[in-house]
């Protein structure tokens, strides 16, 4: 009887050896699917990066922001791309961090309850400044949040490094009432108000040239 007793304990041994063999077999291949899946799904996503990057390396590729006198130092300030420094330069953008320092300012910090002064209060750097809310690692030397919103707000991302024109829901992440009250926004409408484009003269020389 003894005997029967350890036949039936090691036969039970096995058995439970194999289910848990099979168990695990099955959370590996399962997890191992999943993986798959995963990788599936954000490789066929990958077409709304920027062009030329995998969402594994766009994670680990952050922007640094120069600051607008870099870009102007480097192609935006010439005859062949319209001068568009100096229109974003004078236009009402560059005077988002200054403003931060009138007295509206003040009454609207007030009333959404920020108690440090505007232009150090991360409420509202986060939409008066390129780059509002990132820590110093996403900046380069050149920077100047004096400088408020310029070319990098609206065609850069932390993460997104090759220039892209901004949609409507980009500029809805500040143009909205969130903090304080605003105009109606109108896309198009202010769009054209801070239009650069580059001139086309040259572009339609080029066409007839080589037509």
């Amino acid at each position: 009887m003894l005997n029967n007793f350890f036949n039936i304990v090691k036969t039970n041994k096995k058995i439970a050896v194999f289910v848990l063999t099979i168990a695990f077999s099955l959370i590996i291949i399962i997890d191992s699917v999943q993986s798959n899946q995963t990788y599936a799904i954000f490789e066929k996503s990958d077409f709304l990066l920027p062009e030329g990057k995998s969402r594994f390396v766009q994670e680990k590729s952050k922007y640094h922001y120069v600051g607008i006198e870099k870009c102007a130092s480097i192609c935006h300030n010439n005859e062949e791309m319209g001068f568009q420094y100096n229109i974003v330069k004078n236009s009402p953008h560059s005077k988002a961090f200054k403003i931060l320092a009138s007295e509206r300012a003040m009454r609207y910090a007030k009333n959404a309850n920020v108690k440090e002064n505007p232009q150090e209060s991360s409420v509202c750097l986060k939409c008066h400044v390129t780059g509002g809310g990132l820590d110093s690692s996403s900046f380069t030397s050149t920077y100047k949040k004096d400088d408020g919103i310029t070319c990098e707000a609206c065609h850069k991302g932390e993460y997104i490094t090759k220039t892209f024109l901004p949609k409507e829901i980009d500029c809805l992440k500040c143009h909205n009432d969130s903090v304080h009250k605003m105009h109606k926004f109108d896309f198009n409408d202010k769009c054209a108000k801070i239009a650069h484009p580059r001139p086309k003269a040259k572009q339609k020389t080029l066409i007839r040239v080589l037509s």
